[in-house]
């Protein structure tokens, strides 16, 4: 087993986590956003935010283009 490497994987591990923890406080909070303010700039960013999530659930899962 590589040490070094392990020790590196699970720093990224750990940083992969907090930024998750994050977001889903960005979204939990409407993504910082009024609801009674929303308009299709808000929804643009909602489907970017979705169209960069997705990509990662589908490389991590094989899905979409990363099928195999």
């Amino acid at each position: 087993m590589n040490e070094k490497a392990l020790q590196a994987f699970m720093v990224n591990i750990e940083e992969i986590s907090d930024r998750l923890v994050e977001l889903k406080a960005f979204t939990d909070n409407h993504m910082e956003t009024n609801p009674d303010d929303i308009n299709w700039g808000d929804v643009g960013s909602a489907g970017y935010m979705l169209e960069k999530l997705t990509e990662l659930t589908d490389w991590a899962y094989k899905r979409g283009e990363y099928a195999e």
